[in-house]
């Protein structure tokens, strides 16, 4: 599976579908995305692979939804406090272990976990716990609270549980728990259950050496994106010219106090630019020049047949 951080590749598509999606930048530069059953915290690298490319959103303050993006309504929803309020509640919570057993509820497929310490079994959208690092591991304090996902020991995300069926919950338990005395296969249940840690603590052991590894090639690839763009480094009277009608458009908006260009596509038959910024004092410029206003984005754009 592919991941950037402590996201996959299924990060994006788990947020993508959802009815409404709230976007919050802290002061140190953290990026709270959140679409009311996961909150994310991420770095410029993993919100770039993760959320820009379906939003074509700047990371910033905002909310979007079916009527598109909307600046003046996102501090409804604190993010920042309910990400540190949900870390204080779970701060003494034990780690859940997870069983092979998944169920389908009436909502999605869900994949179960126990806590053997508390003795409860909580359940999680499969989709949003596929969109964390393989290595990410959940801690909560009851069945019906926010469990917070951990990487290295560093919480980095949280995910809200489904309401589990007395079956499902059984179910969970019995497979953790010790056989009843009198059941004739209380040493094959043993010993199932011994193999399965022992398989949980190689592939948790698996996970975290993949993390660690591809923290490294992260590392190696931006010292050599630096290395490339000291070399390609040219005065500015020497400046290469923009070669594609995209790039033209995007680097003549891009010169604009307050306005920043995106491409899109670049590398398709019709890539589209999208302007972000304070366009508002600019609108009857960039309609003259061919731009489209997007009611969906909240955002103008050209389209390069």
């Amino acid at each position: 599976m592919k991941f950037t951080g402590r996201y996959t590749a299924a990060t994006a598509k788990a947020l993508k579908g959802s009815p409404r999606l709230v976007c919050q930048v802290t002061e140190d530069g953290t990026i709270y995305v959140c679409n009311g059953f996961l909150l994310c915290t991420m770095n410029p690298p993993e919100y770039a692979a993760t959320v820009q490319g379906f939003t074509c959103c700047e990371p910033g303050n905002w909310t979007l939804d079916k009527d598109g993006k909307h600046e003046d309504d996102a501090h409804k929803l604190d993010l920042v406090r309910l990400y540190a309020d949900t870390l204080k509640a779970n701060a003494d919570a034990q780690p859940l272990q997870r069983s092979p057993l998944t169920v389908q509820t009436p909502k999605a497929a869900a994949v179960c976990y126990y806590n053997a310490a508390a003795d409860f079994a909580a359940i999680y959208d499969t989709k949003f716990i596929a969109a964390l690092h393989p290595a990410a591991q959940l801690r909560t304090t009851s069945a019906i609270s926010a469990a917070v996902a951990y990487c290295d020991d560093e919480p980095f995300a949280v995910v809200m549980p489904i309401k589990a069926e007395p079956e499902t919950v059984r179910a969970v338990r019995a497979f953790f728990t010790e056989a009843d005395g009198n059941n004739a296969k209380t040493g094959e249940a043993d010993k199932l259950r011994a193999e399965l840690a022992q398989s949980q603590e190689e592939a948790a052991t698996l996970r975290g050496d993949l993390y660690r590894a591809a923290n490294e090639i992260d590392e190696l690839k931006n010292k050599l994106a630096e290395l490339h763009e000291t070399k390609m480094e040219q005065p500015a009277a020497e400046a290469v010219e923009p070669k594609t009608a995209a790039e033209i458009i995007a680097a003549r908006w891009a010169e604009v106090d307050g306005l920043t260009a995106t491409i899109k596509g670049a590398t398709t038959a019709a890539p589209v630019v999208w302007l972000a910024g304070d366009t508002k004092p600019h609108e009857k410029e960039i309609e003259a020049a061919g731009g489209k206003w997007s009611g969906k984005k909240n955002a103008y754009y050209f389209r390069v047949a």
